[in-house]
């Protein structure tokens, strides 16, 4: 005999399995064009991104090399090609249109506007016009911030570096309000990744042991052999407000756009102060000194090393080539092994060459990977620094 509770329970089954219908297709939404283009005085050319927000409608690569005039494809999106964008400064109801970029005779997305054509100036209002192939319409207006008296171009770069020991010094910013700015910008260049932070104020000190909390592991900002360049940019409201607001997955977008008719950023900066920081460090460990070597082809080779921060099994290694210009080294040494990545600007994407060796006293020995350039040395001794 079926039991009551039995029978509630087989009812329950039932009607929910009657309530199961067919999977049921939802039409992807229609996509938003994503345009980003800060104007930069001091910049060649101006740069406009335009693409396509993705929504699931187009298959995207994403194993592609990152390709600087292709950006947005080698980063995973979709470009918008075949637009007429064009820059407008006051008065101006025609504008100046950009040219599109062109990759193995495809479009980009990436739209470019010479100095020649139009020469950005700080202080004045510019406004976007995007018009695509289908007739969508997306606008912008910014005004670039000011700058001081007597600025030009490049004005603000200080050619003779800064030396700054880490381990006791520390880096004092100091420069001139300038109309128009929302904000300033202080950004420090290194291998992980610009560290940068808004400053309402005109002056800024950094020390020498501060950690790059926009990377993943906390890594030092100041590395000892890097030549790193620390700069001050200010920046206008478009810039700021999209810049300080994000995209929340659970409540929604929440970036702040500045563009009619789309999404993203029109925007702009103007270079206010730039320094090149010659970065060392104290003698602490058997490591930190220079090494030299002779390659195959009878060639010196100059190494100087440091120990950037010390752990218990494995400590992290910088410093650079003294024989070459531009070439920084990062690396570990854990034990006696060491591996050095070197670099063939500040950025740790750009490898050049991976050296695995021994620390045997005196002499560093090992060889390179030929995936890489090997015609360094392999043999390194220790020289005075």
């Amino acid at each position: 005999m079926v039991s009551r509770t039995m029978l509630a329970t087989l009812a329950a089954v039932a009607a929910l399995t009657a309530c199961e219908s067919a999977p049921v297709e939802v039409r992807s939404p229609t996509a938003a064009i994503v345009v980003f283009a800060v104007l930069t005085p001091d910049a060649a050319e101006q740069v406009i991104l335009v693409e396509a927000s993705l929504t699931g409608r187009v298959d995207i690569n994403d194993r592609l090399a990152f390709d600087p005039l292709d950006p947005i494809r080698t980063a995973g999106g979709e470009p918008i090609s075949g637009a007429d964008v064009r820059l407008l400064a006051n008065g101006d109801d025609v504008g100046v249109q950009a040219v599109e970029t062109r990759v193995r005779a495809r479009g980009t997305g990436r739209y470019v506007v010479p100095r020649a054509a139009l020469a950005v100036q700080p202080g004045q209002r510019y406004r976007l016009r995007l018009r695509t192939s289908d007739g969508r319409l997306v606008t912008g207006e910014t005004r670039v911030p000011g700058a001081p008296a007597g600025w030009s171009p490049g004005a603000g770069t200080v050619a003779t570096p800064v030396t700054l020991d880490r381990s006791r010094d520390t880096l004092r910013l100091q420069w001139s309000a300038v109309r128009d700015a929302r904000t300033y910008v202080v950004r420090v260049e290194t291998p992980y990744g610009p560290w940068a932070l808004f400053a309402d104020s005109t002056q800024f000190t950094l020390s020498g042991g501060l950690r790059n909390y926009f990377a993943p592991g906390l890594p030092s900002v100041w590395f000892p052999g890097f030549v790193q360049t620390a700069s001050i940019v200010a920046v206008d409201a478009n810039f700021y407000d999209y810049n300080r607001s994000g995209n929340d997955p659970f409540g929604g977008t929440g970036l702040i756009s500045s563009v009619q008719g789309g999404v993203g950023l029109f925007g702009s900066v103007v270079n206010l102060l730039r320094r090149s920081i010659t970065v060392t460090d104290r003698v602490r460990f058997p490591i930190d000194a220079r090494w030299r070597g002779t390659n195959g082809a009878g060639a010196t080779s100059e190494l100087d090393l440091w120990i950037d921060v010390a752990g218990p099994t494995v400590s992290s290694v910088s410093g650079r080539v003294t024989t070459a210009t531009e070439r920084y080294l990062i690396g570990t040494l854990r034990g006696e092994t060491l591996r050095l990545v070197t670099l063939s600007s500040i950025s740790s994407a750009d490898t050049v060459a991976v050296y695995s060796a021994r620390v045997q006293g005196d002499s560093i020995v090992g060889s390179y990977d030929p995936r890489f350039e090997s015609t360094g040395a392999r043999v390194f001794r220790r020289v005075a620094r």
